[in-house]
């Protein structure tokens, strides 16, 4: 049965094993399996766990790996949600004995999936009344307790709940707040009706589960939840991915991106208050498989929703399968390789076609998209295409063309007749120049174009986007010019990444933003020559996409994955094999630039296509000065909420204080300064009239190649110090917790005594 708590129950035993101080086990694992038993993903899922790195593409070879490495190990395996019988020795498991110690713990909705797979079977029983009143309580509320007229409801409304814990914490989570005796009254009335409408255990469940749906009462918040069963079982997803696809279905109305995003996160927090999605990290949410089959059974009442996603489809679904009534279809997360040209669904009212990560997917038929003219979202993220068909000019009622991650993108056709379009994501791309029409499209709201391989972006084309609100640019290529003029003619833009090769543009932006509030931005002013690494500063995760480019065995991109895996501050190293796209994960010692000249004198060629950085900073409000003057003569205009600051190789300021404008910044917390010949201190507090409110709330410093450096603060001589007030330094560094230098050879002195005492919180150094 679902819902009854057989994972809470084995994941306790899980964090206990995992915190015992002497093990009695090598290795403890964790796997989810799921409802769709794809014996690829489950062998990759154990490699992950035992450290593996790269596991072959050959079946014998992985089932051998496997064998040979779980063989070493005495472990517990622990599979959750199991639904069919298959063969241990077949995925690479060794069948766990009293002699090699090992041990083998399922959880199944099913008793004869755990007898034909030889396990001692332990049902988990409902929860008793008290324990049924207490988890209730938990969620709920206890206040309810103090109205003496609601026990008997109370009692009757856990009795409803069959002892089931899931059901217990959803309900509950529905009546949190609520003291009024009539609606508890009423909402017992409703439960019932749900419950004795229909026979079966299971959609008696759901029926249980639905009646918590039915109490969000607001159709926009019902469909935000409706919409998480179209990701794959056990999903986890990101709440800003979430919110991006609410937003481009026009759950959330219309404003601003930052109102939009708070109606999105007060969406999540709400479903997430009712139990109704799990909270899953910071960033992420999960949806419980029995709240996803409930959502799946309220919307198959009719047939708008089709959802294979994450079930290891090969091919989609004939013709005949794709129903006339259509309105969302999901296979994201498959293994689709090819969209024939047979393949041709009569769909006049789909809206949401979701196709992501379908990583083997390489071509769509022309005639994929004749019959979809109410076609209003569509996603091919992280797909292998290298072109879109034309057909796809014509869908006219196109809002989000979502293309993001795929890496060998070279063609869309024009987009000229798609004048619905809001949303155009175009990141990690192939593209060598925008689609045609893109000038046209005066509705558009979102345009990504982070793809280094873009030549140029014609001039004529922004100031006629006058509708964006996110802009977003590949900052480390000097080819796509703006000047700041046209940037600050988008006056609607929350959001913008881009670079500025001029001083005279780039402080015009800035000048124009400061009665503009971005929520976002990463602003780089760095001339045609000069270098840009848009990595902040130390101690920031970055994932790192790597295209190999002349590797076609597997013994070559094992050894890809191996020197990946062998680079200093890696944490995790992951292969998409059909993109040829290595990920690396962590805070690297060298430069990418420094790893693809290094692998390539040992045979690995690859090619960097992207880089993210975890956490990702939000709102991150960051500038980048490369290679141009800053100083006194040349001031760069910084905004005044900058929240981190990169220079690097600007050569004529000797400290910080030299730039006019850094006196205004008093919301620092982050700054790193790299290859600066000239500099001598990083502030100048020698007079009176200098201040140091920049560095106030600053919480990492990162000094590199500084040759001349002399001083980290320079203070007033001893013959005037008693002429500066006691306020002129106050509490400089008491937000520093993690201070970086290296390569700063004439460093005589880091902390002035006096500051000394305002490193309280200091951790790292």
């Amino acid at each position: 049965m679902g819902g009854i708590g057989k994972t809470t129950i084995v994941k306790h035993i899980y964090y206990e094993l995992l915190k015992e101080t002497k093990p009695l086990f090598d290795k403890i694992i964790w796997v989810t399996v799921s409802k769709e038993l794809n014996i690829p993903k489950l062998q990759q899922n154990l490699a992950n766990a035992m450290n593996i790195v790269g596991l072959p593409e050959s079946e014998p070879e992985r089932v051998a790996v496997l064998m040979d490495k779980l063989g070493r190990r005495r472990y517990v395996l622990i599979l959750d949600d199991v639904w069919k019988k298959f063969s241990l020795a077949e995925v690479g498991i060794p069948k766990p004995t009293s002699s090699n110690g090992s041990k083998l713990v399922l959880t199944s909705r099913l008793i004869e999936v755990c007898r034909s797979m030889d396990c001692k079977v332990v049902k988990v029983p409902p929860l008793s009344n008290e324990e049924s009143m207490n988890l209730f309580l938990k969620h709920a509320g206890r206040g309810v307790l103090k109205v003496p007229s609601l026990k008997e409801i109370l009692d009757n409304v856990v009795k409803e709940c069959d002892g089931l814990p899931l059901a217990i914490a959803v309900i509950a989570g529905s009546m949190k707040g609520i003291y009024d005796v009539a609606e508890w009254r009423n909402a017992l009335r409703e439960l019932r009706d749900h419950v004795r409408s229909v026979k079966g255990a299971d959609v008696e469940i759901y029926e249980r589960l639905k009646f918590s749906f039915d109490r969000l009462g607001d159709l926009k918040i019902q469909s935000c939840f409706l919409y998480c069963s179209l990701y794959p079982e056990d999903y986890i997803i990101p709440r800003e991915e979430l919110i991006e696809y609410w937003i481009d279905e026009e759950f959330l109305g219309t404003g601003s991106r930052q109102e939009l995003y708070d109606k999105g996160h007060t969406i999540l927090n709400r479903l997430e208050n009712n139990c109704l999605l799990e909270k899953v990290g910071r960033d992420t949410v999960k949806m419980h498989d029995v709240m996803r089959d409930t959502a799946l059974y309220i919307k198959g009442s009719g047939s708008d929703f089709k959802v294979q996603s994450g079930i290891g489809l090969k091919e989609l679904p004939t013709k005949q399968e794709w129903g006339e009534d259509l309105e969302k279809v999901s296979f994201m997360v498959n293994n689709v390789s090819e969209i024939p040209p047979h393949l041709s669904p009569n769909c006049e009212v789909l809206s949401t076609l979701l196709l992501q990560k379908n990583e083997s997917l390489q071509r769509i038929s022309e005639s994929f998209f004749q019959h979809m003219h109410r076609l209003s979202i569509l996603d091919l993220s992280y797909t292998n295409v290298k072109q879109l068909p034309t057909s796809v000019s014509n869908l006219e009622k196109l809002k989000a063309l979502v293309l993001r991650g795929c890496y060998n993108l070279r063609y869309v056709p024009s987009l000229e007749k798609l004048e619905a379009l809001r949303k155009l994501d175009l990141s990690r791309t192939a593209i060598e120049k925008v689609p045609q029409g893109l000038e046209m499209l005066s509705n558009l709201t979102y345009l990504n174009l982070y793809t280094k391989s873009l030549k140029e972006l014609p001039v004529a084309i922004l100031p006629r986007l006058s509708c964006l609100q996110c802009l977003i640019l590949y900052v480390e290529s000097s080819r796509v010019k703006m000047t700041g003029f046209d940037a600050a003619r988008l006056t609607k833009l929350e959001r913008f990444e881009g670079r500025f090769t001029e001083l005279i543009d780039f402080n015009a932006y800035t000048k124009s933003i400061q009665c503009q509030q971005l929520t976002s931005y990463l602003l780089v002013m760095a001339p045609l020559e000069a270098k840009c690494n848009v990595k902040p500063v130390k101690g920031i995760n970055c994932v790192y996409f790597f295209k190999l480019l002349n590797l076609d065995s597997d013994k070559g991109r094992q050894k890809a994955m191996m020197l990946a895996s062998g680079l200093q501050g890696v944490e995790s190293v992951s292969l998409n094999s059909n993109a040829m796209i290595l990920e690396v994960c962590g805070d690297l010692e060298m430069e990418p630039t420094e790893i693809a000249a290094k692998w390539k004198k040992g045979g690995i060629e690859v090619q960097l296509v992207d880089e993210l950085w975890e956490p990702a900073f939000l709102p991150m409000k960051y500038v980048i000065l490369s290679g141009c003057p800053i100083g006194r003569d040349d001031p760069a205009e910084l905004p005044s909420d900058v929240r981190t600051l990169k220079i690097f190789g600007c050569h004529n300021i000797r400290c910080l204080s030299d730039m006019p404008f850094f006196q205004q910044t008093n919301e620092l917390g982050f700054c790193s300064i790299h290859d600066c010949r000239e500099i001598e201190s990083v502030i100048d507090l020698s007079s009176p009239s200098q201040s140091c409110t920049p560095f106030e709330n600053l919480e990492l410093l990162w000094l590199k190649n500084l040759e001349n450096l002399h001083v980290l603060v320079k203070l007033a001589e001893a013959s005037v110090v008693s002429t500066l007030s006691s306020q002129s330094i106050p509490a400089i560094f008491s937000h520093l917790k993690s201070f970086y230098i290296e390569g700063c050879s004439n460093m005589k002195q880091l902390f002035p005594f006096d500051l000394v005492h305002d490193l309280q919180n200091l951790e790292n150094l």
